[in-house]
């Protein structure tokens, strides 16, 4: 029997840095009990000392949570998926400003829209000056880090330049 298992980014680097791992298993207790003998890190940051998953960790299968089902119990089949999907913790919202300066080819598109809609953040426009030739935004943006840095880095790969404005943060 095949099961696909969804390993979340934080974890990959203890599965090999692989996305997806084909697990065996009848149960998702067995599928766990299998990945954490193939790839014994994950031990640890699975499940607690009485062998319960950590109450920090979300395990669906084919996006049913299993704490609605049968928990560990929870029968799989053959082309099953199982998703960990560890809880986020710490991640307290904050709000931060930056300034955005957009190339030309970038002027037209709703960019601030698209990192709104793509990301766990809100954004406020708190100044700007836009021409057809160069543009610049100055955004109050609300969210967690991980969010936040999420939108930055794809900023970047578009080619916008984001510039924290310092001293300027809102608590």
């Amino acid at each position: 029997m095949e099961i696909r298992v969804r390993i979340p980014t934080p974890l990959k680097k203890l599965a090999g840095e692989q996305d997806v791992v084909l697990a065996n298993g009848n149960t998702v207790g067995e599928v766990i009990q299998w990945l954490t003998e193939t790839y014994p890190g994950l031990k640890e940051r699975l499940r607690d000392e009485q062998g319960e998953v950590r109450r920090f960790i979300n395990i669906y299968v084919n996006d049913e949570d299993i704490r609605f089902i049968q928990n560990l119990e929870t029968p799989v089949k053959d082309g099953d998926q199982i998703s960990i999907i560890p809880a986020i913790a710490g991640g307290s919202s904050k709000k931060r400003r930056v300034t955005l300066t957009f190339p030309p080819e970038r002027i037209k598109e709703p960019v601030i829209y698209n990192i709104g809609h793509q990301f766990k953040i809100v954004t406020n426009i708190r100044s700007a000056n836009v021409t057809e030739n160069v543009g610049w935004v100055t955004l109050e943006i609300d969210g967690e880090e991980g969010e936040y840095l999420k939108a930055l880095d794809y900023l970047k790969k578009i080619g916008v330049k984001a510039e924290p404005v310092e001293k300027d943060v809102i608590e």
